[in-house]
């Protein structure tokens, strides 16, 4: 792994500086990632409708059977609701904010009390 302030030559006549400046805070990392999550869900959203829609269209245009129009109908409105969820988790991440301190992922769970078997 790669250290601010060291470089090492991954190919000729390239030089790889470390991965993280070490001028960046945790907040700027932390927006630079939130805004990136954004964008995703944004993109993933508008994909979702536009595939709904598209079914949603084929269906109310009877091009198929009237059963396949009806699972396409169906489909339509469970991809609109993912699309709604993805809403809502979409304005959960754009009001969120760093924690005061890191959580540790590495940390064991404490232990569970289980009750003993009886014999």
């Amino acid at each position: 792994m790669l250290k601010p302030g060291n470089s090492r030559s991954a190919r000729n006549g390239l030089i790889v500086r470390g991965t993280f400046d070490s001028r960046w805070d945790q907040h700027e990392i932390f927006e630079i990632d939130r805004s990136n999550l954004i964008l995703q869900l944004r993109s993933i959203r508008r994909a979702i409708n536009e595939s709904a829609e598209e079914m949603e269209m084929v269906a109310i245009e009877r091009v198929f059977v009237k059963s396949v129009s009806q699972a396409l109908t169906r489909t339509a409105r469970k991809l609109y609701r993912v699309s709604e969820d993805l809403n809502g988790l979409h304005q959960v991440v754009e009001r969120a904010h760093l924690p005061n301190e890191p959580e540790q992922s590495n940390s064991k769970p404490p232990p569970r009390n289980r009750r003993k078997k009886r014999n």
